[in-house]
Order: structure tokens, then C-alpha cells, then sequence
């Protein structure tokens, strides 16, 4: 029984080391394959790497020839263009020097004919201004010598001017308005010199005095009006001692007339 138990043992061990050993085979089988498998790996990812690298180096190459080709060409047509404006301003340039050479000639013949126009007129001018000169003196002592004569007769032409309210000193009482009455009851008086055909009212508006007229009629003077001083009160005009029956305005003045503008506060008064 031993003996047959030693030999099943043994037999146990020999398969139990066969198996082992197969096992080991295996797994050396395996992790060959992996590292093959990972060699393979490695190999095709560093080939993949290489081509990306050569198609990069060779776009880079295709690029730069492209860029190359494309400055040549700018350059071609820079040279083109240039060459072109070139012979634009060329041909610009020598058609206004035809222009401006054709421009002096008009010019200089207009200038020698407008020069031959202006001799003809200057000499036409001179003859017709000698005429003129000789008529025009003649026309200038006339007329001086009427003009002398108008001044003469406008300065000789003067009239006697006055402003009074006189009456208003003895009808103070009467007075309603606040009007300062002047010393004497003297407004205005001076000689004044007027213009043929002058009006009294001309000459009054001329005096500096304030005057209030409505419709040619002289309502008031320097602050005084018609009714301050009871219900006949108001100016009135005085022509060489006479009153005339139309108003100021239409009473022309002659050379040493006394004019007097006068207030009334009564009928009879002045």
C-alpha cells in the first residue's frame, strides 16, 4: 500500500509539474504576443508620425512656392502697372505741352489784337474826350455859375422864428397839467434860414422843440398841449401878423418872413 501511495503521489506530482510548466509556456506565449503586439503598435504610430511629418515638410514646401509664385507675379504686375502710368504721364505730359503751347499762341494773338483794339479805341477815346472836355467846361461854368446863384439865393433866404406861450403866465390858475412854464414865456426864437419851397411845419420840425402833430395839426408843443389851460386853449400860427386859415404844412415861407407860434388860453388874447 506504500508503495502504491508513493507511486500515485508521484504520478500527482509529475502531472502538477507538467501542467505548470504548461502553464509557464503560456504566459511566456502571451506576453511575447503582447510585446510583439506593442513593438507593432510602436512601429506603425512612428511611421504614422514620420509621413505626417514629410506631408507637413512638403506642404510647407508647396506653400512657400506658392507664395514665391504669387510674389513674382505681384511684382510682374506692379512692374506692368507702372510701366503704364508711366507711359500715361508721358503721353499726358506731352498732350498739355501741345495744350499750353497752343494756349500761348491764342493768348499772344489775342493780346496783340486786343492790344490793336485798345490803340484804335484809345485814339477814338482821346478825340471823343477832347470834345467831351471842351464840352464839359462849358457845362461846368453853367452850371457853377448856377449854382452860384442858388446859394446866394439860399443863403439870402431867412425867416424870423418864434415860440411863445406868453398867456399862460396870466392864466395860471387855469393851468391843469404840470407844464413848467419858461422865463418870459419865450420857447424857442431864432433867425432861421430855409430852402425855397419850405413849409412853416418844415421849419418848425427843425427848431429841436418837441412837437406832437396828429394829421398835419399841431396838437402840442414842448410839453404844452391844447385844453391844459382851459376849453379854447391850443397853438396857433402867425404869419407877418396874420393867421391863416389852412394848416402848417401848406404855408410855403418866403425870404423875411416873421413866423410866431403862439398859445391861446381865451379868445382875443393874442
Amino acid at each position: 500500500m506504500k508503495k502504491y501511495m508513493v507511486w500515485l503521489i508521484s504520478a500527482l506530482m509529475a502531472v502538477s509539474m507538467t501542467a505548470c510548466s504548461n502553464t509557464q509556456k503560456k504566459d511566456t506565449k502571451d506576453q511575447a504576443q503582447i510585446t510583439t503586439a506593442a513593438k507593432e503598435n510602436e512601429t506603425q504610430t512612428e511611421a504614422a508620425k514620420t509621413t505626417s511629418k514629410k506631408e507637413k515638410k512638403n506642404e510647407k514646401k508647396k506653400d512657400k512656392k506658392k507664395t514665391s509664385k504669387k510674389k513674382s507675379q505681384k511684382k510682374k504686375d506692379s512692374k506692368k502697372t507702372k510701366s503704364s502710368t508711366d507711359k500715361k504721364k508721358k503721353t499726358s505730359a506731352k498732350t498739355t505741352s501741345k495744350k499750353k503751347t497752343t494756349k500761348t499762341k491764342n493768348t499772344k494773338e489775342k493780346t496783340t489784337k486786343t492790344k490793336n483794339t485798345k490803340e484804335k479805341t484809345t485814339k477814338t477815346k482821346n478825340t471823343k474826350e477832347t470834345t467831351k472836355t471842351t464840352t464839359a467846361s462849358k457845362n461846368e461854368s453853367t452850371a457853377q455859375t448856377a449854382e452860384n446863384q442858388t446859394t446866394e439865393a439860399k443863403q439870402e433866404q431867412s425867416c424870423e422864428f418864434l415860440i411863445s406861450c406868453k398867456t399862460v403866465l396870466s392864466n395860471k390858475s387855469a393851468l391843469q397839467s404840470n407844464y413848467q412854464v419858461p422865463s418870459g414865456g419865450k420857447i424857442y426864437e431864432k433867425k432861421m434860414e430855409f430852402e425855397e419851397g419850405d413849409t412853416v411845419m418844415d421849419v418848425l420840425k427843425r427848431t429841436g422843440v418837441d412837437i406832437d402833430v396828429s394829421k398835419g395839426y399841431v396838437a402840442g408843443i414842448d410839453g404844452l398841449y391844447e385844453f391844459d389851460c382851459g376849453k379854447n386853449s391850443g397853438w396857433m400860427y402867425r404869419v407877418n401878423g396874420k393867421f391863416p386859415n389852412y394848416m402848417a404844412g401848406k404855408c410855403k415861407l418866403h425870404d423875411g418872413d416873421k413866423v410866431e407860434w403862439l398859445y391861446t388860453c381865451v379868445r382875443g388874447d393874442l
